[in-house]
């Protein structure tokens, strides 16, 4: 692990971040990006190639050491050569690396996210209007983990941890988590890291301690994989490995680069021919609210108030908790049988069932908490319960989390308690 302090570049007091290996959160992303490019120049342009042994890790290259990154485990973060900086996974990555966050908090025990995307030169990344992009193969996406001292300052003191690939190889995506053991650089961690005794301050100025936990590499499948609905058998049940967080909804946004421009994210890779098929009005474009650790729940009017809670509830759950609504395919998360299906685009008042009113839990449950959600009585709502807790046995999300989201918690509370009242069944 490293301590260090990173000077952020104007960071929009408006933004919030995403995607990989079962994690997100809250945070600033003071990653280094350039202004809007001008018309007809490629942002991956010019993302090199490897000049030394080819394929090998360490492998001596003019920039990202593509060919280890489709075909090796290198036991290095630098060995793939992401970064201008080996030692600062934060800032500056090598040229054709773009940085991005999102609006919605993806929480994953109070770190700070500093993620960028890769793509090679010559491909670009597809526009869809409700799932996530549909990135080339040779897409990597990278995300790293900072503890901050305090939560209300997020460009002050803080511990990187890990930073994690997502790696678009020819044969699926590809997931590889790695530790910062020293200074210099992160190690691989196919087996995972747990620290212990961790400790932050919260913006209510209380002091946190807890455990942290690097996944295992095969524990990123946990939350990244969706599958067919229960209808389907034998080999039409083949899970899907997909990204989180880059999702438009999430993009569309506006991101402080590194000079200081402020310019709305998808806008700024369509213009750098990274992005096909943008719609030209990006008021079209669906566009999640923001929500982080900063924005005051009380200050929700009740119309703001749903769309956060919707938004937290999809970035932060229904990557398990989906049944699909658009593809053909029709595919569902991990946990889509039990009931709970909270994707954004869902109707809240076309089938509040699916948001877990009045719905008897199907995993297990606990007494006093006779039904997921109760509108107008968060207090005894299951699914507020599972997000407060720190059980094993009953919290959710499963992954990523050791310690409760205060903030976020707050809004699913308040959300649930301005539901309109109803009556629900009694448990027979």
């Amino acid at each position: 692990m490293k301590n260090k302090k990173i000077t952020t570049a104007a960071i929009l007091a408006t933004s919030f971040f995403l995607t990989a290996c079962g994690g997100g959160g809250s945070g600033g992303d003071d990653s280094e990006g350039g202004a809007p490019p001008p018309a007809g120049t490629a942002l991956n342009a010019g993302a090199g190639a490897p000049t030394g042994a080819e394929g090998s890790c360490g492998a001596t290259t003019t920039g990202v050491n593509w060919d280890a990154l489709m075909t090796e485990i290198c036991p290095k973060l630098s060995d793939y050569n992401l970064f201008a900086d080996a030692t600062d996974p934060t800032t500056a990555p090598a040229r054709g690396g773009v940085p991005y966050d999102l609006s919605t908090a993806l929480f994953s025990d109070y770190t700070s996210k500093y993620r960028f995307i890769f793509v090679p030169e010559g491909k670009t990344i597809s526009y869809n209007a409700s799932e996530v992009l549909e990135f080339p193969v040779g897409t990597v996406i990278t995300k790293t983990f900072a503890l901050p001292e305090n939560t209300a300052v997020r460009d002050g003191e803080e511990l990187v941890i890990e930073t994690r690939l997502l790696i678009h190889r020819s044969d699926g995506w590809f997931a590889l988590p790695y530790y910062w053991s020293s200074d210099s650089d992160a190690v691989l961690a196919i087996a995972g890291k747990r620290l212990t005794d961790l400790t932050t301050i919260n913006n209510q100025g209380q002091q946190i301690t807890f455990d942290y936990s690097v996944p295992k590499a095969g524990d990123c499948s946990s939350c990244h994989s969706i599958v067919p609905n229960l209808s389907g058998s034998g080999d039409d049940r083949e899970q899907i490995f997909l990204p989180i967080g880059p999702k438009a909804r999430y993009l569309n946004k506006d991101y402080a680069y590194a000079d200081g421009t402020v310019y709305n994210q998808l806008q700024f890779m369509a213009e750098g021919e990274l992005l096909t098929g943008l719609p030209f009005d990006l008021q079209t474009v669906e566009k999640a609210p923001v929500f982080n650790d900063q924005v005051p729940v009380a200050s929700l009017a009740p119309s703001q108030l749903d769309d956060a809670a919707r938004a937290y509830l999809d970035i932060n759950c229904a990557h398990c908790h989906r049944a699909d609504l658009t593809l053909p395919t029709d595919y569902a998360g991990p946990a889509g049988s039990s009931g709970v299906q909270l994707e954004y685009n869902r109707d809240y008042a076309d089938s509040p069932g699916k948001f877990g009113v009045c719905k008897t839990p199907v995993a297990g449950g606990k007494d006093g908490y006779p039904f997921d959600v109760i509108p107008g009585n968060a207090a005894e709502s299951y699914l507020l319960f599972r997000m407060t807790t720190d059980d094993n046995r009953h919290k959710m999300p499963e992954l990523a989390r050791n310690t409760a989201h205060l903030e976020g918690t707050a809004l699913i509370r308040s959300w649930i308690d301005q539901l309109p009242v109803a009556s629900c069944s009694p448990v027979p």
